[in-house]
């Protein structure tokens, strides 16, 4: 198996709110849209061929550019990933074209939701619209265009019927969104795979703010399927998780985990999923202690890549050399001696990677400069939450 392998391309679908299918959630290339091919075509279409090439090949594709950036930056990247805890899926034959087999489907069916996180941005959250025209200079500037205000495309009798062809194949759905707890069509989609639940888990990054919308009632409906696996949408401890994820209320999620653990039992797995940004690089510490100790979970997370000023290695090095002192602090405080605080030590430490990887610092004052309109439409204050940049101001 070449050095540039990844499993992605051979056993994995994903799509976004506007009908893009492409073959995972980082790409930036496009294998399609909904509206113009099926799922069937856009497996084994052109693009999606030339990809599994490159890849069986050795060739670094282009189009995975943000898998060998991070890979060259000393962090774990999804293609790495994926192909160790997925390794199970690998087909017994690799070729450019393959069968019509699609175990994992990633799902962004719309850009419905009722948050405002700071790290996201209309096309996926439709409750921002309400401070895009405050802030689109800044993305506009990054060559990063966003006007849509409510977008999906996949309300269409032949998406269902591609879904329900897989089925017997499938043995995880993810949904993202958006808020997918909030979308009908995807309580559409688990009615229509609901005789196959048996032999399928369903995987969400959800904000988890409601487990009932409407007439659907999420608990139930997730008893029909082998398990229920939940990335919490969560950037921190409570302050700074509200702040951040504007909307959000963590007593609320609290609750709502509490009501899904309760109902499931050991269907259910899943941790707190942190979008790593530079609004939370200095409240990690405090954070990982409540995830543990509040919420009793597991931490997962990423990294805030677009736009560039968001990203953590913004941070002028003086703030770098204060981040990196109170990470090693933190971490000589909790031994590594059990598997979550041995999470927690990797975490920390790929974070700390990535953080003194690059110089992005020329972004620092875009990124203040973001923060104030925001907090000015939002009644908030940066150094409120974040004194170690106001000490640097």
């Amino acid at each position: 198996m070449s050095d540039t392998f990844c499993i992605l391309p051979f056993t994995h679908l994903s799509t976004r709110p506007n009908g893009d299918i492409t073959p995972c959630c980082r790409s930036r290339e496009t294998l399609g849209n909904i509206k113009e091919m099926t799922l069937e075509e856009a497996w084994n279409g052109e693009k999606q061929q030339e990809l599994r090439r490159q890849l069986l090949n050795g060739e670094q594709a282009p189009l995975c550019y943000q898998c060998w950036d991070m890979e060259k930056q000393g962090s774990m990247s999804l293609r790495q990933s994926m192909n160790k805890v997925r390794d199970y899926m690998i087909p017994a034959k690799l070729d450019k074209f393959m069968p019509f087999k699609v175990p994992v489907l990633e799902l962004k069916l719309s850009n419905l939701c009722n948050f405002r996180c700071r790290t996201c941005k209309p096309d996926l959250s439709t409750t921002w619209m309400k401070d895009w025209n405050l802030v689109k200079s800044e993305y506009e500037s990054h060559g990063i265009v966003n006007t849509t205000a409510r977008e999906t495309n996949f309300d269409n009798d032949q998406f269902i019927e591609d879904i329900v062809r897989l089925a017997p194949t499938i043995e995880i759905v993810e949904f993202a969104g958006g808020e997918p707890l909030m979308d009908p069509l995807h309580y559409k989609i688990l009615d229509a795979l609901k005789p196959f639940g048996s032999k399928i888990s369903v995987k969400y990054s959800t904000n988890l703010s409601k487990v009932k919308f409407g007439k659907f009632d999420t608990i139930d409906t997730w008893s029909y399927f082998k398990g229920v696996d939940l990335s919490l949408s969560i950037d921190g401890h409570p302050k700074l998780n509200n702040y951040i994820r504007t909307e959000s209320d963590t007593d609320i999620l609290a609750k709502n985990l509490k009501e899904v653990r309760t109902a499931l039992g050991k269907k259910y797995s899943g941790r707190a999923c942190l979008c790593y940004s530079a609004w939370n690089v200095f409240g990690l510490p405090e954070s990982y202690d409540y995830f543990q100790n509040v919420l009793d979970t597991d931490v997962h997370g990423n990294i805030a890549w677009d736009p560039i000023f968001i990203n953590p290695q913004v941070l002028p090095a003086t703030l770098k050399e204060k981040a990196n002192k109170k990470y090693k602090e933190y971490l000589n405080k909790i031994p590594d001696t059990n598997r979550r605080n041995g999470r927690i030590h990797r975490f920390v430490k790929t974070n700390m990677n990535f953080l003194n990887a690059k110089d992005q610092s020329q972004h620092f004052e875009q990124f203040l400069r973001y923060s104030k309109k925001l907090d000015q439409s939002r009644n908030t204050n940066l150094f409120d939450i974040v004194p170690e940049f106001k000490d640097y101001v």
